[in-house]
């Protein structure tokens, strides 16, 4: 477990209980920060600070998918950042009050480690609390927007290779960009609603007239975010589709391939069949004489031949 805790003055690394205790009774705001916290500290901050034992229990299980609670004069919000390396997104549940801040994640979250080697955010905690919420979950959900632009990216290189020749990778890595794209959609999707529950945001603690504003700057980044990751899913089904066309065009030329050699051979097989009855090659001797060799055997197997080629020729088969 790893935290920290910025109070305005100085970031404590690793800050004790009773130093959080000791800043709540003095009536400063502060954003504490704790990457995968036990049940145990959950439990203790939730005593402390008066947390709702239904947002405690999520905060304890995670898997939630963006959300907007409020209990009491304390807001829990679910968000998002974004695991670069992983390539997978980082749950973040936010508890949210005019006094403080708290961000409980399970894995390391790269937008709250810059944001928080930024300017510190207890000022405007304590002058503007929906500013300083605002300017956390955009910090989270602004790594989007450039992965989206690199799964594009990869995207536009996969075609190039499908179109030239496609493979099992390349199907393979499709469905995994799919994949990846639906699964970050389906996780973001609930958070773009937001603005549709102004009422519900309104009585946030610390709500004034701009609360609007930035609410709705929020959701429309969430909703190009969402967009893009759509018309990313619509991209994949294409390439897939393009990938099994080509493919299927690639079979029926092979077995219009071997349909032609086959062709060939056939009329060829049957005059094999039928002269090797009535000539005695290995005795040296035709029973019909070099005449109608030539003729019979030889002339008809060249005739069935260059026919078969033509035709197949004017059909366009070969």
């Amino acid at each position: 477990m790893r935290s920290w805790i910025d109070q305005g003055v100085e970031i404590v690394e690793e800050p004790s209980l009773p130093l959080v205790e000791q800043i709540v009774e003095a009536g400063r705001a502060f954003w504490l920060d704790i990457e995968n916290p036990t049940d145990e500290v959950i439990d203790r901050l939730a005593a402390r600070l008066h947390l709702h034992p239904l947002a405690v229990e999520d905060s304890k299980q995670f898997g939630q998918q963006g959300k907007l609670q409020i209990y009491g004069n304390v807001a829990m919000i679910a968000g998002f950042g974004l695991d670069e390396r992983m390539r997978e997104p980082v749950e973040v549940h936010c508890y949210y009050t005019t006094g403080f801040l708290i961000t409980l994640h399970r894995a390391p979250s790269p937008a709250l480690e810059a944001l928080r080697r930024g300017p510190s955010l207890q000022p405007l905690l304590q002058a503007e609390p929906i500013r300083a919420l605002h300017r956390l979950l955009s910090a989270l959900h602004a790594p989007f927007p450039a992965f989206v632009l690199g799964m594009d990216e990869r995207l536009d290189a996969l075609e190039q290779r499908v179109l030239r020749e496609a493979d099992d990778d390349d199907l393979s890595e499709i469905t995994a960009i799919r994949h990846q794209a639906a699964s970050m959609r389906h996780t973001l999707r609930p958070g773009r609603e937001l603005a549709a529950r102004m009422p519900l945001v309104m009585s946030l603690p610390g709500a004034d007239r701009d609360t609007q504003l930035y609410v709705e700057d929020f959701s429309d980044e969430l909703q190009r975010v969402v967009a893009d990751l759509t018309a990313i899913e619509e991209r994949c089904i294409t390439l897939l589709g393009l990938q099994a066309s080509l493919a299927g065009n690639h079979l029926a030329t092979v077995s219009r391939r071997l349909a032609a050699v086959a062709t060939i051979f056939l009329p060829i097989s049957f005059l094999a069949g039928f002269w090797g009855e009535n000539f005695n090659v290995l005795t040296g001797t035709f029973e019909k004489g070099w005449a109608a060799f030539l003729i019979l055997s030889v002339g008809l197997n060249v005739a069935c031949v260059l026919i078969t080629v033509f035709v197949l020729s004017r059909r366009r088969w070969n």
